[in-house]
């Protein structure tokens, strides 16, 4: 039965109850009204029996001027007409009063459980699909038949077909980080010998030209070993396999930790990274993947700063977020690279040849694998800012909305 059905057949039954209460009452009122009149009819009999059959005479087939003449004589002895209406008929009223009082409490408790069952029944299946929204693939929802059990049974189709999509997602993605990881050891293997290789012909080569290309050589064999390490970082991150291990760190040693990481780019392009707001500060996070993460992105500042510029980190902390910020002196942000910047090999228009676009990506997936966030944005001043939001056990406000 549809919501529409079980409002028609709760219409007709309330308006045949009132009915029937209707009828009841005007059966009791006729009823009442005729003992009142064999009561008064009894009295006048017995006051003046000896004109009993004139009166009884009257009552049946009255002329009208008998009524009018017998209205004078009542009106002399102070009889009017309504004079005993409150006393026949207040009875009536109360009666009437409080059977309506009933229907409508009947009503209105039928209303009220109809709603408390219909309240019970949306948050039975709001539940679950919160449960089914935590990966809880639980069967644990009544079978009642109502006007909700179509909407039941699509939604445990849904169910099980979301699950189904979601063990075949968790399979490829761990399939994708096993294949990836052992292509990585596959990797390593050439490019250690490359490396020995290397070290092997810094002994032989000789003049300014050969050791600039060994220079090259080792720098594009570092940048594939980074690149090869980030890669598979993404994988285990995408994969949900990578353990992040949380604890209260020193935001002066995380931050000092990760401006070490970029100390030597910053240095051969005579860049100052300077730190302040981080003293006796503390965050809830992995220090070394969160250092990482913090690195990627002073690299990328660095990249995109002048030479001989500053690189600012500055840290504040409330009840709510632990915020850092990084910003540069480089040449900013168009408006589509503010949306696109964290997007996985996406490359600006000011991006290097070299790079391919995964250093900010993995930083982002670090960061909101911790409950944080990351924004970036332009200084009014000129420049790009990075806004790193780690928030407090309490949650994420933005992601609750």
């Amino acid at each position: 039965m549809n919501r529409k059905s079980a409002g028609i057949s709760a219409l007709i039954v309330w308006m045949g109850g009132c009915m029937l209460a209707c009828s009841g009452i005007c059966l009791w009122a006729i009823r009442r009204s005729e003992a009142a009149f064999y009561t008064r009819a009894s009295l006048l009999m017995s006051a003046a029996p000896e004109s009993a059959g004139k009166m009884m005479q009257a009552l049946k087939s009255g002329l009208p001027e008998q009524e009018a003449a017998g209205a004078g004589l009542l009106k002399r002895y102070g009889y009017e007409a309504g004079l005993f209406a409150f006393h026949d008929f207040a009875g009536l009223a109360v009666r009437l009063s409080f059977c309506f009082l009933l229907l409508g409490a009947a009503g209105f408790f039928c209303y009220w459980w109809d709603k408390k069952r219909r309240e019970q029944r949306v948050g039975e299946l709001s539940g679950y699909l919160a449960r089914i929204n935590r990966g809880e693939y639980d069967m644990g929802i009544s079978s009642a038949e109502d006007e909700y059990s179509r909407l039941q049974d699509e939604i445990y189709k849904t169910v099980i077909k979301l699950r189904e999509s979601r063990e075949e997602a968790a399979e490829g993605r761990q399939k994708l980080s096993e294949n990836l990881t052992d292509i990585s050891h596959q990797l390593k293997t050439p490019l250690t010998s490359i490396s020995l290789l290397q070290e092997l012909l810094e002994e032989q080569v000789e003049g300014e030209e050969g050791r600039q290309l060994l220079e090259r050589m080792e720098q594009q064999t570092e940048h594939i070993r980074g690149l090869v390490s980030a890669l598979l970082t993404l994988s285990r991150l995408d994969a949900g396999v990578l353990v992040l291990e949380k604890k209260t760190v020193d935001l002066q040693e995380l931050l000092t930790s990760a401006a070490e990481s970029v100390r030597s780019l910053a240095n051969h392009r005579r860049q100052k990274i300077l730190m302040e707001g981080a003293e006796e500060l503390q965050l809830s996070c992995d220090l070394g993947w969160t250092a990482e993460a913090l690195a990627n992105i002073l690299k990328n500042c660095s990249e995109h700063s002048p030479e001989g510029g500053c690189i600012f980190i500055r840290a504040q902390q409330n009840f709510i977020y632990t915020r850092i910020e990084i910003e540069d002196e480089g040449p900013g942000l168009s408006p589509e690279e503010c949306k696109r910047i964290f997007e996985r090999f996406y490359q600006g228009r000011k991006s290097g040849r070299e790079n391919v676009g995964v250093g900010l990506s993995m930083a982002k997936s670090l960061i909101e694998s911790q409950n944080g966030e990351i924004r970036a944005e332009n200084r009014e001043n000129g420049g790009a800012r990075f806004v790193i939001d780690f928030y407090s056990d309490g949650g994420n406000p933005a992601r609750d909305l």
